[in-house]
């Protein structure tokens, strides 16, 4: 009986041996890691390195141990230090299939940790590790113009860190750069519902993006909610001009006036006052907010060739009138014409110094080849027919 109970307790303790063998490799594969960690942020990565390549060994042999093999924490570790393994390699044959086997590691330990004791590694490898090798991925993609992987990779990091906004933002600009407008602009409205820093810029670009896509109306409600959000003047002209383009010269007026208030110096601001009035057949005061642009600069070109125009057309809309005039309204007839010719000499100055400033410019000689339409001086036309036939 005691030689029986002894041979009984010698194969127990064979056993029990090789149990606590494997549990060893864990441990060592654990001290290891995070002998890694520790170096790797205190002193470098070439220092570290032994350490993260004794944990694989140690895990690689927990993992295909019967005694192991379905211990949460040996797929755990597995999971860590391959991830990093992948992070460190920076070449994507091989560093691939190292972040594959982490992610199918973490899926194991996940599969296997009912009670939750690796749940804090296991969140951590997930949210930290694999997001940052993806956004490495992305990172490297992106410097070499390769926007399209770069996009599915920093998708694939912000899979890891739902929410993150610079992720969501490299996301974004990815998509952006690869012209996949939609995706972009998905990403980038999501980041101006968070505190993102950049979202001033983002505002610009989503205003810029949806004039792209063809749809004014969100283009100029992005462009007015970031320039009241951020009292930003680039955003609020941008709203203006496109508020302008759309054909909302009414509504834009008072946005106009109030930031012509702040920048008192601004050619520009009182040059789309006129444009505004202008389109709305209110002369005297496109004519007044021209000449405000013309006084802070007196080389302002367009505002000389607008105000010039708007005269002019002034000149000929009471010409035409007048020509439609019964042969026994000659009295109106003469008192119209006397007006369209005022104001044809009232646009003369301007017509002439917008080609003198601007002598490229088709519209400039236009607009003066019609005055000396009006006025019958052939030479005149026939010389700026001439300079308009020699623009490219």
């Amino acid at each position: 009986m005691k030689i029986k109970s002894f041979i009984l307790a010698a194969v127990f303790s064979a056993s029990t041996l090789l149990a606590f063998a494997q549990k060893g490799e864990i441990s060592s594969a654990k001290s290891n890691y995070e002998k890694f960690v520790s170096l790797k942020e205190a002193a470098s990565l070439v220092l570290a390195m032994p350490n993260i390549k004794s944990a694989k060994a140690s895990i690689d042999k927990a993992v295909v141990n019967e005694k192991t093999m379905a211990d949460p924490t040996a797929w755990t570790y597995k999971s860590m230090i391959y991830g990093e393994l992948a992070i460190i390699d920076t070449i994507p044959a091989t560093s691939r299939p190292l972040f594959d086997e982490a992610v199918a590691a973490y899926k194991k330990a996940v599969e296997l940790d009912k009670a939750g004791a690796n749940k804090a590694n296991l969140d951590n490898v997930f949210a930290s590790v694999f997001s940052q090798y993806e956004l490495n991925q992305g990172v490297k993609a992106y410097q070499t113009n390769n926007f399209e992987v770069a996009y599915n990779a920093f998708n694939n990091a912000l899979s890891y860190r739902p929410g993150d906004t610079t992720l969501t933002y490299y996301t974004g600009l990815s998509a952006i750069n690869a012209k996949n407008y939609k995706v972009g602009i998905a990403n980038y409205e999501k980041l101006v519902k968070t505190n993102f820093s950049a979202n001033q810029s983002i505002y610009l670009d989503l205003s810029r993006l949806y004039t792209l896509e063809g749809d004014t109306v969100k283009a100029i409600a992005f462009a007015s909610e970031g320039a009241a959000k951020f009292n930003d003047n680039q955003l609020a002209t941008l709203e203006i001009e496109l508020s302008l383009m759309s054909g909302k010269e009414k509504e834009v007026i008072s946005k106009i006036t109030e930031q012509a208030q702040k920048s008192p110096t601004n050619k520009t601001y009182p040059y789309y006052l006129g444009i505004a009035y202008s389109s709305l057949n209110e002369i005297l005061k496109a004519e007044e907010a021209y000449l405000q642009a013309i006084k802070i600069d007196p080389s302002f070109a367009d505002a000389y060739i607008n105000l010039g125009g708007v005269l002019l057309n002034k000149g000929i809309n009471t010409f035409n009138v007048a020509n439609k005039l019964p042969q026994n309204k000659q009295k109106e007839y003469d008192d119209m014409i006397k007006l369209a010719n005022a104001d044809f000499e009232k646009a003369f100055p301007y017509l002439e110094k917008a080609s003198t400033l601007d002598p490229k410019s088709r519209l400039a000689l236009e607009n003066l080849k019609t005055y000396y339409i009006v006025k019958r001086n052939q030479a005149k036309v026939d010389e700026i027919t001439a300079k308009l036939g020699s623009l490219q």
